[in-house]
């Protein structure tokens, strides 16, 4: 037959010499039904003339009979399917994956089937059988891994927000592996960071970087959130090494303003974690000649800012451990940073009156404007340590002025009660009389030394009140006197060397006793015709107020307290 085709049309046979004007595939076909034709020829001739019913019976009556043509001939109607089943994958997705089976079970290695049969199962919403399918075990073939890709990107968010965390994340990095995008590996890079691990979070934001492009504005969004979570937990722990890591990663849109607005929430937060030292040597390093030029104004400001702050906070706290030194030190530098808080100024002449120059210190005060927020406070403070200066030289008048001005200017510094106790610890008890003072002083519970009854108790309330009201003010409050906590504990220890009771502040003019032993009878007995007897239960506290200040005898069993009462006090007597 082959050889009569080739013939030139006058030496065809008489009985074909009248189809040599017809098409090629009719004169095919008339030529295999005249039976010269093999199965495999006459399946072509079928499926061209798209009699595809009839070229499926000759291809596989081909692959049954026909041994040297079973390979094609499968090879060949696997084709047909494929053909077949892309013309209905969107109409007919489930009769499509028939035919993408049919040529999968006919040629195996054919990737065009493979490619196909993922995405019919894939519309019709099998979504784990296509990424089977499309993933082919070892190894997805050529065709199908963009498919593939895609339909791991879309399955990763569902996995996640079922909580599969997991899951998604293997199906981020097989699609990243698949299709290399700033996306995903960003998508990575947040999962890890879920998980908590901040290395293994650096690594996979690392690997995003370089994907990240300058259209990409969503890529640089996503990058910018993960960066500030990771750099503020790292400020949290202190991890500075990590901080820099991080702050070394620059892909488009992560620099300029939001970088340095984030280098200062970082100096805030080592900060607020008490690691001062360390967001000091930050704020300094971008105040530094690397960055100062590149620093915008605000950001400049905002450092140098909170610099000054942190010699502020320093300084406060020097001075009140009475460093002097190092306290003068930090307000000069606050105030090369701030020059024109004035605040700054009034804490260097704090520091300055620390050091034995009161006088030059209210000077300076008195130079700043008398608005200035703290200068009544910084007055009074330094008209406290007057106090103490006059006590020292034995000029009690002198002493008595100086505490009426603090006292005017601001009663309620810690620092005006601690002079106030000061002066008590050297004024004499009042309303006592010479037989009730030498039995205090035969028979009371107090040795007072040098035989001087003095206000020691009024002292020591408004020492309890001073402190107090320094705890209420807060360790951040700035105006502090130089060393006031070393003169509180001094000036304690040195009344609780022979004065027995603990004194809390009363804020009556009277005397509070507050009676504690193993229980009985306790009888008060004291000026004003005070006679009161209450029952003592074993443990168990109950208070006598003693209205008038003066001598107490207070008695149970035949035990006999003798006490010189004082106002504004709040006795613990242990019976």
């Amino acid at each position: 037959m082959a050889r009569y085709l080739r013939t030139p049309h006058n030496l065809l046979p008489r009985s074909l010499r009248s189809l040599a004007g017809l098409a090629p595939a009719v004169v095919a076909l008339a030529l295999v039904l005249g039976g010269c034709a093999s199965a495999l020829e006459r399946a072509r001739v079928a499926r061209d003339a798209r009699d595809y019913p009839k070229a499926e019976q000759y291809y596989r009556t081909s692959i049954t009979a026909d041994p040297e043509d079973k390979g094609a001939a499968q090879r060949e109607l696997g084709a047909l399917k494929v053909t077949l089943a892309q013309q209905q994958l969107k109409s007919d997705p489930a009769a499509a994956e028939r035919l993408f089976r049919e040529a999968r079970e006919l040629a195996p290695t054919d990737e065009k089937a493979v490619d196909g049969l993922g995405r019919a199962l894939a519309e019709q919403g099998k979504e784990d059988e296509a990424i089977t399918v499309l993933a082919g075990g070892d190894k997805p073939c050529n065709l199908c891994r963009r498919q593939l890709g895609v339909l791991l990107t879309e399955r990763a968010p569902k996995r996640e927000q079922a909580g599969n965390a997991a899951g998604a994340r293997e199906d981020y990095v097989q699609a990243h592996a698949l299709l290399p995008q700033a996306a995903l590996a960003l998508a990575i890079a947040r999962l890890d960071q879920g998980v908590g691990d901040p290395e293994v979070t650096l690594r996979s934001t690392e690997a995003a970087v370089p994907l990240i492009s300058e259209a990409d504005t969503t890529s640089q969004e996503q990058f910018k959130a993960l960066r500030a979570q990771a750099v503020m937990a790292a400020a949290q722990r202190g991890d500075v090494a990590l901080v820099d890591r991080w702050m070394n990663l620059f892909p488009p849109g992560a620099g300029g303003d939001d970088w340095y607005l984030l280098q200062l929430k970082i100096v805030q937060q080592l900060r607020l974690e008490n690691r001062g030292e360390l967001a000091m040597a930050r704020a300094r390093q971008m105040l530094g000649s690397k960055y100062v030029d590149k620093l915008p104004p605000t950001r400049k400001a905002d450092f140098e800012k909170l610099l000054a702050d942190f010699h502020r906070v320093a300084g406060v706290g020097f001075l009140r451990e009475g460093k002097l030194v190092e306290a003068d030190d930090n307000f000069r530098q606050a105030i090369e940073l701030a020059p024109d808080d004035n605040k700054l100024k009034m804490l260097r002449a704090l520091a300055i009156a620390g050091t034995l120059n009161v006088a030059k210190a209210m000077q300076v005060v008195q130079a700043l404007p008398k608005d200035t927020k703290g200068y009544t406070e910084v007055m009074s403070i330094l008209e406290s340590m007057l106090v103490h200066d006059r006590l020292a030289e034995g000029d009690i008048d002198g002493a008595r002025a100086a505490l009426a001005r603090a006292q005017a200017a601001s009663s309620e510094q810690p620092e005006v009660h601690v002079a106030m106790a000061e002066l008590l610890f050297v004024t004499p008890v009042e309303h006592l009389s010479k037989k009730d003072a030498r039995e205090v002083k035969r028979a009371g519970s107090v040795k007072y030394p040098n035989d001087e009854i003095n206000r020691y108790g009024e002292a020591l309330s408004e020492l309890a009140w001073a402190r107090e009201q320094a705890k209420g003010l807060g360790e951040g409050y700035m105006f502090r006197g130089p060393g006031i906590d070393s003169r509180m504990d001094k000036l304690e220890r040195q009344i609780r060397s022979f004065y027995p009771f603990p004194v809390e502040f009363n804020a009556d003019s009277t005397t509070v006793l507050k009676l504690k032993g193993a229980g009985g009878e306790v009888r008060v007995r004291g000026p004003g015709g005070l006679d009161e007897t209450v029952i003592l239960a074993p443990g168990a506290v109950r208070e006598v107020v003693v209205r008038e200040p003066g001598l107490v005898y207070v008695g149970i069993g035949k035990r006999k307290l003798a006490l010189a009462t004082e106002p504004y006090t709040k006795l613990l007597l242990e019976l």
